[in-house]
């Protein structure tokens, strides 16, 4: 009974850290489009990008850690379902992968262009 009670109150955890972690990814989402947009600027948009995605990186690293094996008698076992698991840890890394690959786009085509200006 209680290891059941403890991998129910780890599961709930789970799904609270992935939830913060992906509204953070979608906050993050919104500041790269309001950059992109021109209703603030670059430099603005990346200093409040950045503290925004590590915040969804560290709650989808707690998700990670929540949901990983837990010792019952002497036997392993998982919070979450192997495929759930691994569904949502790959939307996780494509959400941070294009968020981060967006920023790179801003910082070669600004290079990019400065060097076209000399």
């Amino acid at each position: 009974m209680k290891d059941r009670k403890a991998m129910k109150t780890r599961r709930i955890l789970a799904i609270i850290c992935y939830t913060i972690g992906f509204c953070a990814y979608g906050a993050a989402g919104y500041v790269c489009w309001l950059s992109w947009n021109g209703t603030i600027s670059d430099k603005q948009g990346f200093l409040t990008f950045l503290p925004i995605w590590i915040v969804s990186y560290w709650f989808n690293t707690f998700f990670s850690q929540l949901v990983c094996r837990v010792k019952k008698d002497g036997s392993r076992q998982w919070a979450i379902k192997k495929r759930a698991r691994h569904v949502l840890s790959d939307i996780s890394t494509v959400l941070s992968v294009v968020l981060l690959c967006f920023w790179i786009y801003v910082y070669v085509s600004q290079y990019t262009e400065l060097l076209n200006f000399k």
